[in-house]
């Protein structure tokens, strides 16, 4: 089947989940990166389909090269659908002693000071105290930590407001978690309303911009609409260990909804893998890791009762790989874009093996991985020959066609989801991998 094809197959499955709009990364030659599993985009890159501008010009709000850039006088804009609980998505550059910021839960979208009653994440690298810089929830809010605000610099923004809990994270790091109930000023603003995006208010001729806006709606637990938690706190049933090459499974301990996988016992060489008892064929996937340093681990897509499945590497090593597919157990292949040296920054791969380039620029490896925190893996797998798409802490990273059937499964084409402790004695002692948050929606065909 040729690339463009599984393209538009892989479009007809999304379009059932509503991210129809998700468009062929760049490295292919068109358009924008695909929205990771769970999201939708609200800014095609073209043109203001689906937004309003409030109390301010039309003129001032311009689309260049996919990017939304804003200078003063176009007041704010305003995504034409409200939302309930949510999580947004977005990436900006402000210009030197700039301000600006993104507006939720405005009660409507004719607003003259949304920043008032509703909330904005303010944006702004002019001097300011904790409650009023970037980060913030204006006034309302202050950040601890305070984050990089460094001007004429692509920064990510993750707003999530689920019931009466609102956090703010930029560039991975948390600077708000903020409850309703332990926060009067908080108590007053509505529990849903629109989204929005300020211009450049700073009057000194600079711009705001923004790009890769996307937006997932979810339940009170956090969940995107067809997403199942695998793992509940505490309860460690629907998994269990299989023996393979590795081992006879590792030693893993269910902490709070952490998996914590090492050598059984640390430093033997024995290690294995966890597997889900239930069994899946096209699937999307989220999955958060916390893997030490010096940790080979993985997540087992479609994992047969011997472990050969497609793998997605979590190998946080010198030379290792966080994101890319192995073909454990069915051939030995990988197509990884970028490798991991010695300080832990990445170092990418001048020709991926049937992979997008490395698309994370040079110097930023460590602003988008958090080394001793938690990553987030987003992944979908479809058809078979299948192809392969990761999403790595919200960046497009893996794009994998197969082009032969390889695994030993099932009539029904499914097999099971896992997480891997790797055998042998290049494992340090005492070394962990965590997962948490691990949710699956499967694709109906």
């Amino acid at each position: 089947m040729c690339l463009r094809s599984c393209w538009m197959r892989i479009f007809s499955w999304m379009g059932t989940w509503g991210v129809l709009a998700a468009a062929i990364p760049p490295a292919l030659g068109l358009d924008l990166p695909p929205v990771e599993p769970g999201f939708k985009r609200l800014f095609n890159g073209k043109d203001l389909s689906g937004w309003k501008v409030v109390n301010g010009e039309a003129k001032a709000w311009k689309v260049e090269n996919g990017e939304l850039r804003a200078a003063a006088g176009g007041n704010w804009l305003a995504y034409q659908q409200p939302v309930g609980d949510f999580i947004l998505r977005l990436d900006w550059r402000v210009s030197k002693d700039g301000n600006s910021g993104v507006f939720f839960r405005v009660p409507n979208d004719a607003c003259n000071d949304p920043w008032v009653l509703g909330f904005e994440a303010q944006i702004s690298n002019a001097p300011r105290d904790e409650a009023h810089c970037t980060g913030s929830l204006y006034g309302v809010v202050a950040v601890n930590p305070r984050p990089d605000e460094t001007h004429e610099v692509w920064h990510s923004y993750e707003i999530s407001a689920i019931g009466k809990q609102v956090r703010v994270r930029i560039d991975g790091v948390e600077c708000v978690a903020s409850s309703y109930e332990n926060n009067a000023e908080m108590a007053k603003r509505p529990l849903q309303g629109f989204i929005g995006l300020q211009d450049y208010h700073a009057g000194n001729g600079g711009t705001i911009e923004y790009r890769n806006i996307r937006l997932s709606e979810v339940n009170a637990e956090g969940l995107a609409p067809g997403f199942r938690r695998l793992v509940l706190p505490g309860k460690p049933s629907g998994w269990h260990k299989i023996r393979s090459g590795h081992g006879t499974g590792g030693d893993w301990k269910l902490v709070g909804e952490t998996w914590e996988g090492e050598q059984d016992p640390p430093g033997s060489g024995n290690g294995g893998i966890l597997v889900t008892d239930g069994r899946y064929g096209d699937f999307e996937l989220v999955i958060e890791a916390n893997p030490d340093w010096g940790c080979d681990s993985g997540v087992f897509l479609r994992s047969n009762p011997r472990g050969q499945c497609y793998q997605i590497m979590v190998d946080y090593y010198r030379g290792g790989n966080v994101g890319s597919i192995y073909g454990e157990g069915c051939g030995g292949f990988t197509n990884r874009n970028y490798n991991l040296d010695e300080s832990k920054s990445a170092v990418p791969v001048g020709s991926p093996a049937g992979n997008i380039a490395f698309p994370i620029a040079a110097g930023e490896w460590r602003r988008r991985w958090k080394d001793g925190g938690t990553n987030e893996i987003r992944a979908r797998i479809a058809g078979n020959p299948p192809v392969i798409e990761v999403w790595l802490n919200g960046v497009y990273l893996t794009l994998f066609q197969d082009t032969q059937v390889r695994q030993e499964l099932e009539a029904d084409g499914k097999g099971h989801l896992g997480i891997q402790v790797h055998g042998g004695k290049s494992w340090p002692e005492g070394a962990k991998v965590r997962y948490r948050n691990i949710q699956v929606r499967e694709i109906e065909k």
